[in-house]
């Protein structure tokens, strides 16, 4: 009878169509499984083919492959048919359920077997591994180049159930890192799709079309952002799954007997829900970090690019954003600190935004299902919840606004902090000259207090915001609980309240979301703006028609706003010939060459050049290479082109003398060569290349005689330059006679020409004797490594690694409770002991009003009389208790870090500052910054929060398993076994992501350096010819190693996340079933407190995972800023010590106590001295014995690399003696400290050093000399290189802050404002600098200097130079080369300026010591020193050593003035 009545329907619906009879036939055949059988076979049969023809080709496609892609509509189309087959057959099954149950035994086996088959064919399909073919290909063939070289990587070739459910293809690697260590080629290959080069490609394209960064973003990304948003959408609507199912337990629990359903499918509504979560929210995450890798590589690439192919910021446009309104005055910055700021901190704010999806996306719809399901339950009051929770939302935008302000504020004063730690780094051996490690110290931690009271601000409104998002939930839930008791009049049962908690207090964590994301939001709408304006405010480079050079009535500017111009410059250049150009310091020089290369602003005229330029800079840039990596610059190896380079170039022997010959690596700024070796490098690099015009920027300056002629004769007197143009800048007076064309500058303008186009270029007169010998040595110097076909290429991948471990080696390893160590920062034991209290008694208040809403619960159903006011009262106390614990534990915890941060930067300064010069040898620059700006960020900001979130997550798991544990004891075992399975796959996880974590920190050191380094040879680089691409793809190189480390580290999170949430799924569902199983032993409100905890163990497992990985991320850059922390000051690295804290047996590496008044006079003594740089390093210096009485002026003269350098620097205890002693004033200065040392000297080398701020602060930056002696130093280089000074106004500012942004004081010389005001350039200009009045011509303190001097000429650096030695009034003064590429009127201008300084005062007391390779500034000296390969040639007078005809006979005819020198030397009544 039943079975008939069940039947019925069917039948007669059917029999109604006459030709549905197919319909039957079709249901027949579909309930027998033939169909399901026979997919299954194929999909079997056909993985297997796949599988097999893949294994031979999986890592070796061959490039004719005709595999294709398969498209994601396509799969998706057919996953959804598979799934909609299946959806079909279960409802059909469930619709006939009692008919399968009550007829045969057949017809049941049949569609169970049809269900099986189709779910198990549809699991054979999603396990099935995807195909994979080539990328298709691009417009660019630069990309082309590279995505056509792709491999097939796990994740392209996974199966759709390990690429969106278990993440599955990283379990080699994770199996590879819990056995033993994992290393760089055992990482997966980086997807074709998130090649650099692609991605840059693409953002270009897409920059072209939105000019605004955010739209660019958008665009760029729109698909992953369109997946994430449909992900997080989906996430926050299943959330809401999990409390449903509980709220059905529990109403089962309360009343099993009105149950409708087995309470087994609630459980397993639970177990869906949770998981179901879990994977959306990892998808979400897992499509949003891929978002994070391609942005970071994007906009990398996107400001290398722009910076490389635009003009350097003149004025300090991006700092405007952010004292828009201040009154305050503004703190200037450099063009590469900005650029630094830019990558590692502007970038890295936009894409911490991403989660604004979240909140834009996720917590509306979480919010809109959230209120459904609380109006199903406790009707329109949940209205009333809703309406409050909307007009609060106000409160938390406010205080985003006023965040975003600070946040501003903040960002400028980073900006300023990096730009001088970037400025001060590279000039790291200036401040150890001076011993200026103190003053810098101070003037950083200015910039950094400035930075950190911002940093505070924004801790106090995070810390509101926070607290906002907390009361606001719990106003929400009070408010519903009130009316639900008090106006509707409904009891608090169990199921209502634990699921109205639920849910509000999802709401709560939502809101907590919205308060995460307001912070990053403010943060990257910041910098969006910085990177806009960045952008709208660079200056693509003048780009001249392709000709031979020449130059009609143009007019330049070094920028728009500059007061310095080329005005009506008109040059024919002799094309194929040699292009003199001279002049005095500041007369434009250097400015007519950056012009040349459309490195300035040209107003008006015409230029033509080649397209292809070779330039040496005055100041040589190398990179931080190989010295033939240098000179090669990215092109092809020719044996015998690059032997002729060296020869010409006269670095044969220097090969020679270099442990490694032409492979020694050069060094952070060519620190491991001399200031002649650099030079030459520099100069080879432009003869070796091929281009048609050469520009070479005073390049004899750094040169002995002998060196210089040597050059002269093979390079110029030679076929090495035929038909090349070349334009050279000297100062040599015997080079211009012998020029094609020799052009005189002159305050800007062109003086005179001298034509003598034809003229055959001779060498300089040599003694051939020695000559001949030089040459045939450098002659057979032989490359000991030639070059082979691909060594570039495999040279290149292996210099990557090596950087990468080198800096890996660098960042140590941090052990697994190093947070505690961070902690201790916070103030001691103590603090960490309130820190945590607070922690602790915040969660126990937190569980504490889940406990009391039980008891709640419970009094109604003792059936009694409930006093709600009391009950509710409580509730409310423990709430805002708990809200008011939660901030106050917040506010200890950011106050410790702020603390932290603020001890670690003044130790990581102090560290880096005080350390031996030698440290910096194998440190690059772009490494330490990396630790500055990245690292001290993370201090800042990250860092501490991600602690404090740890433990709170660690302190909510131990609560909430105590607290279901104690109602239900039994839960321990199941909870225990699972949290086991989790603890095992954490493990395994964290033994492979601390390395990976390691491997992106320390890929993304060789990034900044590569910034940094380029930084400083933009010109050099732009000169050439597709150099700029070369960089490029450098740069694509090591994004590629950064992006496929990230990429990875991020997925490990994944993969681990997945298996935690399954782990704690198990335990909620435990929980449940503990709870089923005990119905009526367990008190309702009871087992709603226990579920309602164990439910949370999800998110809160998940959580602790999350931060606990964030954590480690994090805690690498504390150890890294640490690290440095703890270098060992000079003194100590050398062993000495303070003579109080030495033992009687290390009484001679104790410190000597000098008097104040130490040295009385400039008395040196060099005792057999044995000189090395390195203690296991070559001797330098050999054997040197020699005594320079107080007074006298000495110079030290010899060949570029004899050792001349070296002497100097030994004075300075920058070289390590072995043997012997160097006595100063009596004291061995080995005993003395190195600051006091260096401060009872003065040195004014090679390459002048200024920095960013002031004339004053350039002279003094401790503050502490009186304004009068710095006015006298100035008045004294008065006339050198058109030096002229004038005191300070009355009313100009202390800190000379009004000069520095005030145009108008400014008088234009070679882009400096200090030339004198003259007839020839006080004419009116059409520029800025028009009208200038003479009395504002003149140099003060308070002039504006720009980093690096960049707004001087290079003889007026030197002159500043000179003013610094005259300030210190030092008993020995150290002179290294210093005027070498000075005009001769400068150079006798600074001398006359020393000698009125020496001669000062009665008692001839002060020495001098002079490294000059322009022997007519030193041919009236008292004393000579000849060196030659680390020893000592001769020593005398000039005149004795002249009569000898020696070395120092030679070195003066080789000069090119040996008649005018024997005429000087005659003069002084010397018989030659």
């Amino acid at each position: 009878m039943d079975h008939g009545q069940f039947q019925a329907p069917v039948d007669l619906s059917i029999q109604r169509s006459p030709d549905a009879g197919w319909v039957l036939e079709a249901s027949r055949i579909a309930k027998s499984g033939v169909i399901q059988t026979c997919l299954v076979a194929f999909v079997l049969f056909w993985t297997a083919m796949e599988t097999t023809c893949r294994y031979s080709s999986y890592f070796n496609i061959p490039e004719t492959t005709k595999a294709v892609r398969f498209s994601l509509p396509y799969e998706l189309f057919s996953q959804l048919l598979r799934g909609a087959a299946l959806t079909f057959t279960l409802i059909s099954g469930y619709h006939y359920y009692q008919y399968w149950m009550r007829s045969d035994e057949e017809v049941e086996k049949t569609a169970i077997g049809a269900i099986g088959s189709l779910v198990f064919a549809s699991l054979v399909a999603l396990m099935t591994p995807r195909e994979w073919g080539p990328p298709p290909a691009t417009e660019n063939m630069a990309v082309n180049k590279h995505i056509s070289e792709a491999q097939p990587t796990p994740e392209e070739t996974s199966s759709w159930f390990v690429r969106y459910f278990s993440f599955g293809w990283l379990t080699p690697v994770i199996w590879k890192g819990w056995r033993t260590q994992v290393d760089m080629d055992d990482i997966p290959g980086l997807p074709w799709y998130d090649e650099p080069s692609l991605l840059l490609d693409r953002i270009l394209k897409v920059r072209k079309r939105y000019k605004t960064t955010m739209w660019t973003v958008l665009y760029f990304q729109r698909s992953e952002i369109v997946a994430m948003t449909l992900w997080v959408a989906s996430s926050f609507a299943i959330e809401l799954v999990a409390p449903f199912a509980m709220y059905q337990i529990l109403n089962y629990i309360s009343a099993p007997n009105d149950a409708v359903l087995h309470p087994i499918i609630w459980l397993a509504l639970l177990f869906m829900g949770l998981m179901g979560k879990s994977i959306t929210m990892q998808q979400y995450v897992f499509t949003s970090t891929r978002l994070v890798v391609r942005l970071k590589s994007a906009m990398t690439q996107e400001l290398y690019h722009r910076a490389l192919s635009s003009m350097e910021l003149e004025d300090d446009v991006i700092n405007d954003i952010a004292t828009r309104g201040a009154k305050e005055q503004r703190t200037q910055s450099t063009s590469a600190g900005r650029l630094a700021n830019l990558m590692a901190s502007d970038v890295d704010a936009v894409f911490r935004a991403r989660d604004a999806i979240i909140g834009l996306v996720g917590v509306p719809v979480g919010i809109v299902i959230s209120i459904i399901g609380l109006y199903k339950m406790v009707g329109w009051t949940s209205l009333v919840g809703l309406t409050f929770l909307v007009l609060s939302m106000s409160f938390p935008v406010w205080i985003s606004r006023m965040m975003g302000k600070t946040q501003r504020k903040a960002k400028l004063a980073q900006d300023s902090r990096i730009s001088l730690i970037s400025e001060y780094l590279e000039a790291i051996k200036a401040i150890k000259y001076f011993s200026w490690e103190d003053a810098i110290i101070k003037r950083i931690q200015e910039a950094r207090e400035k930075e950190q009271k911002e940093s505070w601000h924004i801790c106090l409104w995070y810390a509101l915001l926070g607290q906002c998002s907390e009361l606001i939930p719990v106003i929400t839930l009070l408010l519903i609980f009130s009316l639900y008791i008090g106006v509707i009049k409904q009891p608090l049962t169990a199921p209502i309240a634990f699921t109205t908690l639920s849910v509000v207090m999802t709401l709560r964590r939502n809101m907590g979301y919205v308060s995460l994301m307001s912070r990053n939001l403010t943060s990257a709408h910041v910098s969006i703006e910085r990177l806009d304006k960045f952008y709208s405010n660079t200056t693509p480079l003048t780009q001249y028609p392709e000709g031979p050079l020449q130059i009609e009535k143009a007019t330049f500017r070094r920028s728009k706003r500059a007061p310095f111009m080329l005005k009506d410059i008109s040059i024919n250049f002799v094309e194929g010939g040699l292009n003199i150009i001279k002049g005095q310091s500041g007369s434009g020089k250097t400015s007519l060459l950056l012009s040349i290369l459309g490195e300035t602003t040209l107003e008006k005229g015409m230029v033509t050049r080649p397209s292809d330029v070779a330039f040496a800079s005055q100041t040589p840039w190398l990179q931080s290479e190989t010295i033939r990596d240098n000179i090669l610059f990215h092109a092809s190896f020719e044996q015998v082109r690059y032997d002729r380079v060296i020869k010409a170039c006269c670095l044969g022997l220097d090969f020679g003398e270099l442990p490694k010959g032409d492979l020694t690596e050069v060094g952070e700024n060519g620190t491991a060569l001399s200031g002649g070796q650099k030079s030459r490098v520099a100069v080879a690099r432009a003869l070796y290349s091929k281009a048609p015009l050469l520009l070479l920027d005073d390049i004899f300056s750094a040169l002995d005689a002998k060196t210089a002629a040597s050059l002269w004769k093979h390079s110029f007197c030679s076929d090495m330059l035929k038909g090349r143009t070349v334009v050279l800048v000297t100062q040599m007076p015997w080079v211009a006679s012998q020029a094609d064309l020799a052009i005189t500058l002159e305050a800007g303008a062109v003086k005179n020409f001298e034509r003598n186009v034809g003229v055959v270029r001779t060498p300089v007169e040599l003694e051939y004797g020695t000559t001949n010998n030089e040459e045939f040595q450098e002659s057979t110097t032989i490359l000991k490594v030639p070059l082979a076909p691909d060594e570039n290429r495999a040279g290149s991948s292996k210099k990557m690694k090596d950087e990468i471990s080198n800096e890996m080696r660098a960042s140590g390893t941090s052990g697994r409770f190093t947070f505690l160590r961070y902690m201790l920062h916070f103030g001691g034991p103590g603090y960490v002991i309130l820190a945590l209290a607070s922690n602790v008694i915040s969660n126990a208040v937190l569980l504490g009003t889940t406990w009391w809403l039980s008891v709640w619960v419970n009094a109604y159903n003792k059936k009694e009389a409930v006093n709600v006011a009391f009950y509710i009262t409580i509730y409310a106390a423990f709430n805002f208790g708990q809200a008011f614990l939660s901030g106050i534990s917040s506010l200890i915890f950011n106050r410790g870090a702020w603390l932290a941060a603020r001890k670690l930067h003044r130790g990581l300064i102090q560290g880096v500052l005080n350390v031996s010069l030698g440290w910096w040898k194998n440190v690059p620059v772009g490494r330490v910054v990396n630790r500055f700006s990245r690292d001290v960020g993370s201090l800042d900001s990250q860092l501490s929060s991600t602690v404090q979130s740890f433990i709170d997550a660690g302190m909510a798991i131990f609560f909430r398993l105590g607290a279901v544990s104690s109602i239900m004891p039994i839960f321990m075992l199941p909870a225990l076994c699972t949290v086991g399975i989790g603890i095992v796959c954490g493990e395994m996880y964290i033994r492979t992501a601390v390395v990976l974590k390691r491997l992106v920190s320390s890929s993304q050191s060789p990034v900044f350096s590569q910034f940094s380094g380029t930084m400083s040879g933009l010109a050099v680089i732009r000169a050439r010819q597709d150099m700029p691409e070369m960089f490029r793809d450098q740069l694509a190189d090591r994004l590629r190693s950064f992006s496929r480390f990230q990429e990875t580290s991020f997925n490990l999170n994944r993969w681990v996340g997945v298996r935690i949430d399954f782990v704690a799924a198990l335990v909620t569902v435990s929980a449940g079933a503990i709870a089923v199983w005990k119905v009526g032993v367990v008190e309702a409100g009871l087992v709603g407190f226990s579920l309602s905890n164990a439910t949370g163990l999800n998110s809160q497992i998940l959580y602790l995972v999350r931060f606990m990985n964030d954590m480690e991320v994090e805690l690498q850059s504390f150890h890294r800023v640490e690290e440095y922390v703890k270098l060992p000051a000079e003194d100590e690295k050398h062993g000495l010590r303070q003579p109080d804290t030495d033992s009687e047996g290390h009484e001679d590496s104790s410190l000597l106590e000098v008097p104040e008044d130490w040295p009385r006079t400039g008395a040196i003594e060099f005792r057999n001295v044995t000189i090395r740089y390195d203690p296991d390093g070559p001797d330098i210096l050999k054997d040197i014995s020699l005594k320079f009485k107080a007074g006298q002026r000495i110079a030290v003269v010899g060949r570029t690399g004899s050792g001349k350098s070296t002497l100097v620097l030994s004075l300075l205890c920058f070289t390590h003696i072995v043997s012997g002693q160097i006595l100063y004033d009596g004291v061995d200065i080995t005993r003395v400290s190195r600051k006091r040392l260096r401060q009872a000297l003065t040195i004014i080398p090679q390459e002048a050093t200024l920095f960013n701020g002031t004339v004053r602060t350039n002279l003094d930056p401790s503050g502490t000399v009186p304004v009068q002696i710095l006015e006298k130093a100035l008045r004294s280089c008065t006339g050198i290189a058109s030096f002229d000074y004038r005191e300070s106004s009355s009313d100009n500012s202390i800190n000379g802050a009004e000069t520095i942004d005030g145009n108008d004081s400014m008088v234009p010389t070679e882009r400096t404002p200090l030339l004198s005001f003259s007839s020839s350039s006080s004419s009116p200009t059409n520029g800025s600098g028009s009208g200038l009045i003479s009395t504002r011509g003149a140099l003060s303190l308070d002039t504006r200097v720009l980093a690096k001097g960049e707004n001087f000429s290079h003889g007026q650096r030197q002159v500043l130079s000179l003013c610094r030695a005259l300030v210190r009034k030092s008993k020995l003064m150290l002179l290294d080369e210093a005027t070498a590429s000075m005009d001769y009127e400068t150079d006798r201008g600074i001398q006359v300026a020393l000698r009125q300084e020496l001669d000062a005062g009665d008692e001839k007391t002060r020495t001098l010591v002079t490294i000059a390779h322009r022997l007519r500034t030193i041919i009236d000296y008292d004393m000579v020193v000849v060196m030659g390969g680390g020893r000592v040639v001769e020593v005398g007078s000039p005149g004795e050593l002249y009569k000898d005809k020696g070395v120092f006979w030679e070195m003066v005819r080789f000069s090119g003035e040996g008649e005018d020198l024997k005429g000087v030397l005659e003069g002084m009544a010397v018989e030659v």
